[in-house]
């Protein structure tokens, strides 16, 4: 409610009311007026909204220290869980080592960003620190080639990833 009334002392509402206010404007706005409490003789301020709240609304910061570009990578990951659903049914009607072994990569790669994703949110650094979190990247890296080598073994020495796929299905 505070912050509500500053914002409004601030006139930044007459700024929000001309025009779309974006996320880059709210925190320069906000920014400028603290909270100041009084302690003895000591001044204590501290910002209305603070700096990690600003930085997932504004979500440069975070990009720009790791260096990645997470927008291709999203692309990547869509492009490739797209031509999943064409490739699963021409390996199935047209077996051949070319179309299978595309069928292989794709669903090593798509099993390995998923399993990343998992390890990303569930195995955070801070909560179960730095040696967890490297043991489980090198865990589904480790995974993801296993099941690569599996399927190419699939692929050049049995009948084939298509072959294999129709013969589960008649079980």
């Amino acid at each position: 409610m505070l912050s509500l009334k500053l914002f409004r002392q601030a006139k930044c509402s007459v700024f929000a009311a001309q025009r779309p206010i974006s996320f880059n404007a709210l925190s320069k706005c906000v920014n400028r007026f603290n909270v100041t409490s009084h302690m003895g003789n000591k001044i204590l301020t501290k910002p209305l909204l603070t700096a990690p709240m600003i930085a997932r609304f504004t979500g440069s910061a975070a990009a720009v220290k790791t260096g990645k570009n997470y927008a291709s990578h999203w692309r990547a990951e869509r492009i490739i869980s797209i031509a999943l659903m064409g490739l699963f049914p021409a390996s199935v009607l047209y077996s051949s080592q070319i179309v299978d072994t595309l069928l292989a990569a794709s669903i090593s790669l798509h099993v390995y960003w998923g399993l990343e994703a998992l390890v990303v949110d569930y195995l955070r650094v801070p909560v179960v620190g730095q040696l967890a979190n490297k043991a489980g990247h090198a865990a589904i890296a480790l995974l993801a080639i296993i099941t690569l080598a599996g399927f190419l073994q699939v692929i050049f020495v049995g009948d084939g990833l298509g072959n294999a796929i129709v013969t589960l299905w008649k079980l």
